[in-house]
């Protein structure tokens, strides 16, 4: 096995750049790059340097995501009240903290070597969410200061009731199948498009007055991946699409919202369907 040294340095660098720009800032850009990336697919073009070195690299989730949530962490444990360590839509370059900058680049670097690890011994699941999971849960033992867990998370969904997963239901379904379908007709060399659609879409989350928009990059992630396997079977494709969204509405309540860092919701339940997919299929 072999890590790049050159990369390592690298990749300190780009997670110092998720620390100042953000995690979701970050991860919108990379979905308008898989987009850009897809267009010129399809209309022939060659993607070079755009698609290995910019979306492969500097936008890859594993280094510049995890740069930005364990910096999040540390942030948040230096500076008590003035940001929330699970809260990675905030860019920290306000701080003026040096330590909390490098601590973004440390999670950049061990992101990657995790990433480039999970890769290289062909974990049966996908590696970038694995590298987000494994420094998000090392981020949280060393240096969360409150919750590991929300306690509220039981009590949500008793007020919820039935009616929360059926509503719940009702919309996954309908991303999944409009996913499915679209997908089916574009062809296998299109099927990682919904994920990069789903992260270019969170930039509405922004506009007016701070009007949120879904998370649900854990439903087209799945559901194109699914179709991968299955050759394309919608139905299939769908099921764990839901089986997706379910996992992650858990994990999102129970062990990231209000807790004291952030362990990337989608990510566990791209992981964990991933994980099923490569056993079933």
């Amino acid at each position: 096995m072999f890590i790049d040294p050159t990369m390592v340095a690298l990749a300190f660098c780009i997670g110092i750049l998720g620390a100042m720009f953000g995690g979701i800032q970050t991860f919108i850009c990379t979905g308008f790059a898989g987009i850009v990336v897809f267009v010129l697919r399809a209309a022939g073009a060659e993607v070079g340097l755009l698609g290995q070195d910019v979306l492969n690299t500097l936008l890859l989730p594993a280094i510049i995501f995890n740069g930005a949530g364990l910096s999040t962490a540390l942030a948040a444990m230096r500076h008590p009240g003035e940001l929330d360590g699970w809260d990675i839509t905030r860019s920290l370059i306000f701080l003026h903290d040096v330590p909390v900058m490098l601590t973004g680049g440390l999670g950049g670097a061990v992101g990657y070597v995790v990433f480039s690890l999970a890769s290289q011994l062909g974990l049966p699941a996908d590696a970038g969410s694995f590298s987000v999971i494994v420094v998000g849960v090392v981020g949280r033992m060393l240096l969360g200061t409150g919750r590991k867990w929300n306690p509220n998370a039981s009590e949500y969904y008793r007020e919820q009731g039935v009616e929360y997963w059926v509503f719940q239901t009702v919309n996954a379904t309908a991303m999944a199948v409009v996913t499915a379908l679209l997908l089916k007709e574009a062809g296998p060399e299109f099927y990682g498009l919904g994920f990069s659609v789903s992260a270019a879409l969170l930039i509405f989350g922004y506009a007016g007055g701070g009007q949120k928009v879904p998370t649900t990059h854990q439903i087209t992630n799945i559901v194109g991946v699914t179709m991968g396997l299955t050759g394309g079977n919608v139905a299939v494709s769908v099921a764990f699409g839901l089986l997706s969204n379910f996992i992650y509405l858990i994990f999102a309540k129970y062990f990231n919202e209000e807790c004291s860092t952030h362990i990337d919701p989608p990510a566990v339940a791209i992981e964990l369907v991933t994980l099923i997919l490569g056993i079933v299929f």
